[in-house]
């Protein structure tokens, strides 16, 4: 089946953006950057914890499964989501109010159930630490 490359194209493209909008898009991909090795490091750390507590290795794939279906994993679910969301924001048109929100939703993730896993791996893991820095930094171009 051939692809509709101007369906595609107004899927992905946005129309020139002002100076505020650019500044917003840059930020908002900056976040995501950020988001990255921090999510990368959390699912590192919980694999390792998911291991400890099972005694079984985990491989790549599995580590895939794993997060993808195992409820050990599913406190990482709506930081996975976010980036998705932040990564579709990025390619197209959106209102600055939509942009802030997003700063604001990740602050949140940082409270509540989330938080009861996110801290103490916080506290150990040097990883976490310094890619949670980079997230305050790049929060902070968002919300300004």
């Amino acid at each position: 089946m051939p692809i509709d490359r101007n369906a595609f194209f107004a899927r992905t493209m946005h129309t020139p953006d002002s100076p505020e909008r650019a500044e917003l898009r840059a930020a908002l991909r900056e976040l995501s950057k950020a988001l990255l090795p921090l999510h990368r490091a959390l699912i590192e750390a919980a694999r390792d914890d998911y291991m400890f507590a099972t005694g079984r290795s985990v491989g790549p794939a599995q580590l895939l499964q794993l997060v993808t279906d195992d409820p050990f994993f599913a406190w990482l679910k709506p930081m996975t989501s976010l980036i998705v969301e932040i990564d579709e924001m990025a390619r197209v048109d959106f209102e600055a109010d939509a942009a802030r929100d997003v700063a604001a939703r990740v602050e949140r993730l940082f409270d509540g159930a989330f938080n009861e896993r996110y801290v103490p791996l916080l506290q150990r893991d040097v990883d976490v630490a310094v890619a949670h820095a980079a997230i305050r930094r790049a929060l902070a171009k968002l919300r300004a």
